[in-house]
């Protein structure tokens, strides 16, 4: 069954062979993840230690080494020797990383050195990734940031109601990395946007032979760690590469998980399981009751005699003493143990260093990692979409965080797109290789409401399709999901295709009781259409009018002749949680708040004195958000909150 919204009021066979084998960081509504030359806030730091082979030590320094074991030179003063800034990472979020003429240093973090610090560092810049952000900066309407800091950007920003023209274009060449401006609209600029981590702008090793477990392309020939021929020899590269056996009880890939505990084995058999399953079989090595847990490593088997010679897990025997299909330190049983005291997140070795519960793309600092950035596989690292165009990608081995209304029990990729001016926008997966379903949600990525889900009505085989007549400006994410994970024949993921058409400003359709243009005006209430068919006298003779506020919801009158008139008439009933009360001026439900949202509003001019137009979220008239005491904005728009700038609710 497939389900979606044209526009805010805002079993089967499944069967697909498992395929073998982007935080654009986000800096908005005052959320920022710091992305510099590779060293910011969600880079994984490297393990430093005193003297790794090859080593020397400099004058006054000890020397030291990158967790994958390079050498390094010491240097004046203690400070080691680089060649790029990702030699110099601390483990302290809130420090700039940088090299300077072979030579690291680490200071206060203000990454895009306009003299204010970042938000997640106790400052007060919204944006540390552009130097064109920070309070007090003029705000720069095309350029799609929030230069001022107030919560809003562009179109949405006051201070850019008059300006000629607002909203960002992105550049057909993407993101140039050395020309200081924002290319494609991300709000990032240079060498801090992601796009471009490994080009020679933004600093190049000679080889990535000593980096090959970092997560980056260290010597820019556009292969990562595990896929570069300069990491084929090595210790990690060559175990990572090898095939788990998931009945065998050993840890081929060296990823300290057995059989069906290693994701690579999630729905192959024997781990494999068709829901809701049976009682577990404590013997057999097949997962009965679909937990994804066989035999002694599930709970319900420990009292089993088959299960009995488990012991106490010894952390450095490479054996799975306790039976759990964990070994070493990746058993939550060895996190205390001396030899597997937490270390930064490495973010790609399947590994949770940091002992956080959080295993590579997963955990938080590696939200700015190119690998993670490349997977898109969650909130964390979604990729942004700068437009109309197709996108491309592969879920292959991305792990489920999310699903819809309409299915995603399979890994997904996600996007998100930043409008603002009303736009129309169509999304399709036509041309993805698995059966895929799509859902969007507003305001915020992992909590924000779902307004549309989709799985198979795109009129080609498993693709999904959503149409939205109108989204107003503000955030959108789009998870492309896969429907299931067959029991038999794995998940559905693979290859995929994102189609979008994103059309600015549409105009005004007259007799589809919708509104196109995004001026909050339908059909014969837009002046639009006052000579336009039955719209010109459908009032008494003369043209329709907005059926907003008081006067006009209590006249009896069906003023913008859409067949509803007064309370009955949406326009006079706005809200869809203060469904009691009717914008006449009344307290219908008590709470001493009359009308309570529900009289719809383009402007301030169309809200009694005091009220105002909450434009960015409900276009609903109401006191201004901050003098509530509580929270209002869950009420007023799931996912939205107070913007004392703006004294309404924002996404």
């Amino acid at each position: 069954m497939s389900t979606f919204h044209s526009a805010p009021r805002s079993s089967r066979f499944r069967g697909h062979a498992r395929a073998l084998s982007f935080l654009s960081a986000l800096a908005f509504a005052g959320l920022s993840f710091a992305a510099c030359s590779r060293t910011g806030i969600g880079a994984p730091p490297e393990e430093t230690g005193p003297g790794g082979a090859g080593g020397q030590g400099g004058v006054g320094g000890a020397s030291s080494t990158s967790s994958t074991g390079g050498g390094g030179q010491g240097g004046v003063g203690g400070a080691p020797m680089c060649v790029v800034a990702q030699d110099c990472v601390d483990a302290d979020p809130c420090t700039t990383d940088t090299c300077i003429d072979g030579v690291c240093q680490n200071g206060p973090r203000d990454d895009d050195a306009d003299g204010f610090p970042p938000l997640a560092c106790g400052g007060t810049d919204c944006n540390d990734l552009n130097p064109k952000v920070f309070p007090g900066s003029p705000e720069i309407c095309t350029d799609a940031a929030d230069n001022d800091c107030n919560g809003v950007a562009d179109c949405s920003d006051p201070a850019c109601l008059l300006a000629p023209t607002c909203g960002c274009v992105p550049k057909p060449g993407g993101e140039s990395c050395a020309n200081g401006e924002d290319d494609d609209c991300d709000t990032i600029v240079d060498c801090f946007d992601n796009d471009c981590l490994g080009t020679p702008a933004c600093g190049c090793k000679p080889s990535e032979a000593l980096d090959c477990e970092n997560g980056f392309d260290d010597d820019c020939d556009g292969s990562i760690d595990c896929d570069d021929p300069d990491c084929f020899s090595s210790t990690a590269c060559s175990c990572q590469a090898l095939t788990e056996f998931c009945s065998d009880g050993a840890d081929e890939d060296c990823d300290l998980l057995v059989d069906c505990a290693d994701p690579d084995c999630f729905g192959i058999f024997p781990c494999a399981c068709q829901p809701p399953g049976t009682p577990e079989v404590c013997t057999g090595g097949i997962d009965e009751d679909c937990d994804k847990l066989v035999d002694c490593a599930d709970p319900s088997c420990i009292v089993s005699p088959a299960c009995q010679n488990c012991t106490a897990e010894i952390c450095d025997d490479g054996k799975d003493n306790n039976c759990d299909n964990k070994i070493d330190c990746a058993d939550p049983a060895c996190f205390f143990s001396p030899n597997c005291a937490p270390k930064p997140e490495v973010c790609n070795n399947g590994l949770d260093d940091d002992n956080d519960t959080l295993v590579d793309c997963q955990d938080p600092d590696c939200a700015n990692n190119p690998i993670c950035i490349l997977q898109q596989a969650n909130c964390l690292s979604p990729k942004l979409i700068p437009g109309t165009g197709q996108y491309t990608g592969d879920t292959t081995g991305n792990v489920s965080e999310t699903k819809g209304v309409c299915g995603g029990d399979a890994g997904e990729a996600v996007f998100y797109f930043v409008l603002n001016q009303p736009s129309r926008v169509h999304l399709d997966s036509i041309g993805t290789s698995f059966d895929s379903t799509l859902y969007v949600r507003t305001g915020k990525c992992n909590s924000g409401k779902e307004i549309g889900c989709d799985d198979d009505s795109a009129g080609v085989t498993w693709s999904a399709k959503l149409d939205f007549t109108l989204l107003y400006p503000g955030t959108y994410y789009v998870f492309l999901d896969g429907y299931t994970v067959d029991p038999e024949l794995g998940a559905n993921e693979g290859p995929f295709v994102l189609n979008v058409e994103i059309e600015p400003n549409p105009k005004e359709k007259c007799d589809d009781g919708l509104d196109n243009d995004g001026d909050v005006y339908v059909d014969c209430a837009d002046p639009d259409c006052a000579s336009i068919g039955i719209c010109a006298t459908c009032l008494n003779g003369g043209p329709g009018k907005p059926e907003f506020g008081v006067a006009a919801c209590t006249n009896g009158i069906d003023d913008d002749c859409d067949g509803a008139s007064d309370c009955a008439d949406e326009d006079c009933s706005a809200s869809d949680y203060y469904v009691t009360e009717c914008c006449d001026g009344q307290d219908e439900n008590g709470n001493m708040i009359p009308d309570d949202f529900n009289c719809r509003c383009a402007s301030n001019d169309d809200c009694p004195s005091g009220q105002v137009c909450y434009t960015h979220t409900a276009y609903a008239c109401g006191i201004p958000c901050t003098q509530y005491f509580g929270d209002i904005c869950p009420f007023v728009a799931a996912g939205s909150y107070c913007n004392p700038a703006t004294n309404q609710c924002e996404f």
